[in-house]
C-alpha cells in the first residue's frame, strides 16, 4: 500500500513539472500579448490625438481660407472703388478744364464789353461838344431832346448791366471752378486712403496666405505621423496574430497534454486499485475535459463581466461569433480544466488579451452593447454555440470551426 502511495506521489508530481513548464510557456506568450495590446492601445491613442490634431488643423485652415476670401472681397471692393474714384477725379478735371474755358470766354466778353464802351464814349467825345450835355443842348425841339436823354440813358443803363452780367458770370464760373477744384482735391484724398486701405488688405492677404500654408506643412506633418502610427499599430498586430497563434497551438497542446496525463493517472489509479491478475479492460476510458467543472451562476455581475468580454474579443463580430465567445467562457467553466466561475476563467492568467491590456476593464466600466449582452446571457442560461473550449484569430492557422474572423476548437 505505501508503494501504491509513493508510486502516485511520484506520478502527480511528474505530471505537475510537465504542467508547470507548459504553463511557464503559455505564461511567457501571455506576457508578450499582453505587453503587445498595451503598446497597441498607446498607439491607438497617440493615433487619435494625431488625428484629432489633423481636425483642428483643418478647422483652422478653414478658418483662414475663411478669413481669405473675406479680404479678397474686401480688395476688390476697395479696387473697385479706387477706380471709382480715378473715374470722378477724372471727370473733375475735364469739369475744370470746362469751366476754365467758360471762365476765360466770359473775361473776354467782359473785355469786349469794356472795349466798346471805351469806343462809344471816345466817339462821343470826338465828334460831339464834348460831353453828353452838349447832346442833350444841340436837340432841336423838347420831344427830341427827351429822346436823345432817353437813349443816353438807356445806353447807360445796358452797359451798366452788361457789365454787372459779366462780372457775376465771371464770379459765378470763378467759385464753380473754386468748388470743382477743392471735389478734386477730396476725391484725391480719398484715392489716397483707399490706394492706402488697399496695401493694408494685400498685407493681410499675403500673411494670411502664409499662415495657410504654414497650416498646410503642419497638416501633412500631422498626416505623416498618423500614417506612421497605422504602420507601427499594422506591424503590432501581425505581432499580436502571431502571438495569439502562438498561444492558441500552446493551449492546444497544453490540453492534449493534460488530457493524456488525466488518462494515464485514472488508469495507474484503476490498475493500483485492481487485484493482482485482474482485467484492466477500463483502462483509457477517461473524461476527455476531466471533472470536477464548476456550476454556471447568472449574477449581474458574471453578466456584465462576461458581456465585456464577448465585446472586447467579438464587438465586430455578428450575433453568433459573439455566443459563440460566450459559449466558449461557459464551455470553461463546466470544465474541469479551468477555473470553475465565470471571473476565474475571464481573469485567468494568459488567457484574454483584453484583460491583459485594460481594454476589458474599460468596456466592465461603461457597460457593453445590448447585442453582446444579449450572447452573454444566452450562454449563462445553458444555451450553448458549440463546446468549444478556445478561439483564437482566423488568420492563426490553426485547425477548427470558422466562425466570422475567430477559429474554435
Amino acid at each position: 500500500m505505501r508503494k501504491k502511495n509513493v508510486k502516485k506521489a511520484a506520478f502527480a508530481a511528474l505530471t505537475l513539472l510537465l504542467l508547470s513548464s507548459w504553463d511557464a510557456s503559455a505564461s511567457q506568450t501571455g506576457d508578450q500579448l499582453k505587453n503587445t495590446g498595451k503598446k497597441i492601445d498607446e498607439l491607438e491613442e497617440r493615433k487619435e490625438d494625431a488625428e484629432a490634431k489633423v481636425g483642428n488643423l483643418k478647422e483652422q485652415q478653414n478658418g483662414l481660407e475663411g478669413e481669405l476670401a473675406g479680404l479678397n472681397r474686401q480688395l476688390s471692393e476697395v479696387s473697385g472703388q479706387i477706380n471709382e474714384l480715378e473715374a470722378q477725379i477724372e471727370e473733375k478735371k475735364g469739369q475744370i478744364e470746362t469751366t476754365g474755358g467758360e471762365l476765360s470766354e466770359a473775361k473776354e466778353s467782359l473785355a469786349a464789353q469794356r472795349e466798346s464802351m471805351k469806343r462809344r464814349i471816345q466817339y462821343i467825345y470826338e465828334n460831339g461838344s464834348g460831353d453828353l450835355a452838349s447832346i442833350l443842348l444841340g436837340s432841336e425841339s423838347m420831344a427830341d431832346f427827351l429822346n436823345r436823354a432817353e437813349y443816353v440813358e438807356e445806353l447807360n443803363r445796358y452797359d451798366r448791366q452788361m457789365l454787372e452780367c459779366f462780372q457775376n458770370t465771371c464770379r459765378q464760373i470763378k467759385k464753380k471752378q473754386k468748388q470743382l477744384k477743392q471735389e478734386q482735391k477730396e476725391l484725391v484724398a480719398m484715392q489716397g486712403s483707399m490706394e492706402q486701405k488697399k496695401e493694408e488688405v494685400n498685407g493681410l492677404i499675403a500673411k494670411t496666405q502664409t499662415s495657410i500654408e504654414a497650416k498646410q506643412t503642419e497638416i501633412s506633418a500631422a498626416q505623416e505621423a498618423v500614417s506612421g502610427y497605422e504602420e507601427q499599430i499594422a506591424k503590432m498586430k501581425a505581432y499580436e496574430e502571431e502571438l495569439e497563434r502562438k498561444k492558441a497551438q500552446e493551449a492546444k497542446q497544453r490540453a492534449q497534454e493534460a488530457k493524456r496525463k488525466a488518462q494515464e493517472a485514472k488508469q495507474k489509479e484503476q490498475q493500483a486499485s485492481q487485484p493482482s491478475g485482474a482485467s484492466g479492460s477500463q483502462a483509457g476510458s477517461g473524461d476527455s475535459q476531466g471533472s470536477g467543472g464548476g456550476s454556471v451562476t447568472s449574477g449581474a455581475g458574471d453578466l456584465a463581466m462576461l458581456a465585456a468580454l464577448v465585446e472586447c474579443e467579438a464587438g465586430g463580430e455578428g450575433y453568433e461569433g459573439q455566443w459563440a465567445v460566450a459559449s466558449v467562457v461557459i464551455n470553461r467553466v463546466k470544465s474541469g480544466s479551468f477555473p470553475n466561475t465565470v471571473s476565474g476563467v475571464i481573469y485567468q492568467g494568459g488567457q484574454f488579451s483584453p484583460v491583459a491590456s485594460g481594454r476589458f476593464a474599460m468596456v466592465l466600466a461603461r457597460g457593453a452593447g445590448s447585442s453582446c449582452t444579449k450572447a452573454a446571457s444566452a450562454a449563462l442560461s445553458g444555451n450553448l454555440w458549440g463546446s468549444y473550449l478556445y478561439f483564437c484569430r482566423a488568420s492563426s492557422g490553426v485547425d477548427g470551426t470558422v466562425l466570422g474572423n475567430h477559429v474554435f476548437y
